[in-house]
């Protein structure tokens, strides 16, 4: 009885090492993109005629969590978001300062200036810091992909989204 009582908590031991060795720690979302400080983003979206994209998000958030995990390890999301964007990392509780259209201010100024409410939102900015659209909530990788193409290709300079998603759908 000794042998068989020495042997279960032997198997037991091993198998909860086994699952303590797994790492099932998402990737760090911060090393997904090649995230820039804003007034960077915009010297070189305004040198390379590309865009700047904004994710204003907070520690906190469960749905920016869920957009790091499901969405931003997309290849397809990296990929597009490197040929339209310069990404911008916006922390919207944060009093870091940065540089928007020569002026200094904190995360959260800048955030309660494009009137970020919620967490995740997304802001798109053409080449100039002109705000194209802005989109909050968690996407799904699917639609998230159109949202960039559609911004990303200026598809939203003549046609509606509407439109545009449901030609991309036929294609």
């Amino acid at each position: 009885m000794h042998l068989k009582t020495t042997f279960l908590f032997f198997a037991f031991s091993l198998f909860s090492i086994s699952i303590l060795a797994q790492d099932d720690t998402p990737p760090d979302p911060k090393k997904m993109f090649d995230w820039k400080p804003l007034k960077e983003a915009q010297k070189l979206a305004s040198e390379n005629d590309k865009k700047v994209l904004i994710y204003g998000n907070a520690r906190w958030c469960t749905y920016c969590k869920k957009m790091e995990k499901e969405v931003f390890p997309s290849k397809e999301v990296q990929e597009r978001t490197e040929k339209h964007f310069y990404p911008v990392w916006l922390d919207i509780e944060s009093q870091d300062s940065l540089s928007f259209r020569g002026k200094t201010m904190t995360h959260r100024q800048l955030a309660m200036g494009f009137r970020i409410t919620g967490t995740p939102t997304f802001i798109f900015l053409d080449s100039e810091g002109e705000v194209i659209a802005g989109q909050p909530g968690f996407i799904p990788e699917e639609l998230y992909l159109t949202i960039l193409d559609f911004v990303g290709s200026d598809a939203y300079l003549d046609q509606d989204f509407g439109e545009f998603s449901g030609a991309a759908e036929e294609q």
